[in-house]
């Protein structure tokens, strides 16, 4: 009596907890007390990670309940994938994969028109296991492939960027094995790189777009791993795909976005797309690619007039900020004008307040121009504490600068007054110090 008692409670406490992880009604059959019971079982044992408890009843759910809830799903690859991470007998962990992957078939007959992880979606991280267990089987890889297809046929621009990712690399693996061809390659790499790129288009977190960011960095390097750092190679590939798409903007643009990724922008094919492509309709990145390929040339004043333009189109602040950053860079190199590029730069922070490399590149200017400032030695050398100031800025605000913001501190903190010199100048240390004319910047004295 105590016994029924206490299977009453637990059946009660499931219906009253887990209403909400049914996704569809059962059968009249399948949806008993004994489902519910073993539902309960299992999962409490699961959460307590007692697997070897929760397995005999997870296991009587999926062969007899399987369409009560998604749950017992991604609840039995983690089960199986635990019981993986134990074995080491080739034979067993083979079956297991497999039964890993019976799981994921048998979802998708039960829950593959689930509105949030579909069909589609099911395929994608089914590859991703299978990848993960048999990467050095080629067959796997291969039935692997087939399954990133389907996935991105079903998903299109909604295929998780991590599947996406292993997508490429399954590619560059059978690349490797002579099993994928360059075009094939390419792509694959195309689609992966839109999937990343809408993402981050439409991400607000600057945490995950600084991963999405990192996973397309991923990509291009392995891309260029499987060939395509040669850019005489490069062009020879896209060639052919150029003639297909010179009328359709998008996929010209794709084109020009996967050269200029790859620095492969000093080519005639570069320069045939981005004039086509702005022919076509002169917007931003079409005048962006322009810009682009008149530097190569060595065309700055051509340059100029295309990143203008590109500013003047774009809406996007980040890829407006990229711009100005990049003219700031060739208005100081091959213009030598430090007030306009810093006005450039500038203008890159305000788009974008949390990148260091603007920040950085000012800190330059003033560490080069420092000679021409003021009327003494003293005066020449105190620029420095105003580039030091903005160094230690972009390290501060970006932690991807870090690396590059310590080496110019290290560089040219040896560069600043001495004390002795500071001294003869009357100036205290820690007292404020304006540099003057047109750097206008307040900062605070110290001494080597």
């Amino acid at each position: 009596m105590k016994i029924n008692l206490i299977v009453g409670m637990l059946v009660m406490s499931f219906v009253f907890s887990y209403s909400n992880s049914f996704a569809q009604t059962s059968s009249a059959e399948k949806d008993s007390i004994e489902c519910l019971k073993n539902f309960s079982l299992y999962s409490l044992s699961f959460k307590k990670k007692m697997y070897d408890y929760a397995m005999p009843a997870w296991r009587d759910m999926f062969e007899n309940c399987p369409d009560v809830t998604i749950r017992i799903y991604s609840d039995g690859v983690d089960l199986y994938e635990h019981y993986l991470s134990q074995e080491n007998d080739k034979a067993k962990k083979d079956a297991l994969v497999d039964t890993i992957m019976m799981i994921y078939d048998q979802r998708i007959k039960y829950f593959g028109n689930h509105p949030k992880y579909p069909e589609g979606w099911i395929y994608g991280r089914k590859a991703v296991d299978l990848v993960r267990y048999r990467r050095n089987n080629t067959e796997a890889l291969t039935e692997a492939l087939q399954y990133f297809e389907k996935s991105y046929e079903m998903r299109q621009l909604k295929v998780e960027p991590l599947v996406a990712l292993n997508w490429l690399q399954t590619c560059h693996a059978l690349k490797k094995k002579e099993q994928l061809t360059d075009d094939e390659m390419l792509d694959v790499y195309i689609k992966v790189d839109e999937v990343i790129g809408n993402y981050w288009s439409k991400e607000q977190s600057e945490n995950k777009k600084k991963v999405l960011a990192k996973i397309s960095k991923t990509c291009g390097g392995i891309l260029a791993e499987s060939g395509f750092n040669d850019c005489g190679r490069l062009e020879a590939s896209l060639s052919p795909r150029y003639e297909s798409v010179k009328n359709d903007q998008e996929a010209l643009n794709q084109l020009l976005h996967l050269m200029n990724k790859l620095e492969c922008t000093d080519n005639p094919l570069f320069a045939k797309a981005s004039e086509q492509n702005y022919n076509l309709k002169p917007g931003a990145s079409a005048a962006y690619f322009l810009a682009k390929y008149y530097v190569k040339q060595n065309d700055f004043d051509k340059a100029i007039t295309f990143y203008n333009n590109a500013i003047e189109l774009e809406e996007n602040s980040e890829a407006k900020a990229k711009y100005y950053y990049e003219l700031a860079l060739i208005t100081f190199s091959y213009y030598k004008n430090g007030p306009k590029a810093r006005d450039y730069a500038n203008n890159a922070i305000k788009l974008e307040t949390d990148w260091g490399k603007p920040h950085i590149l000012i800190g330059n200017i003033y560490a080069m121009e420092s000679k021409k400032y003021g009327s003494n030695e003293f005066e020449h050398l105190t620029v420095y504490w105003v580039a030091l100031d903005r160094y230690k800025r972009a390290k501060n605000i970006d932690p991807e600068c870090s690396s590059e913001a310590d080496k110019q501190i290290a560089l040219y903190s040896q560069y600043i007054p001495d004390k002795e010199t500071g001294f003869f100048h009357g100036i205290e240390e820690g007292s404020k110090y304006k540099v003057a004319s047109w750097i206008n910047e307040e900062t605070v004295v110290r001494y080597r």
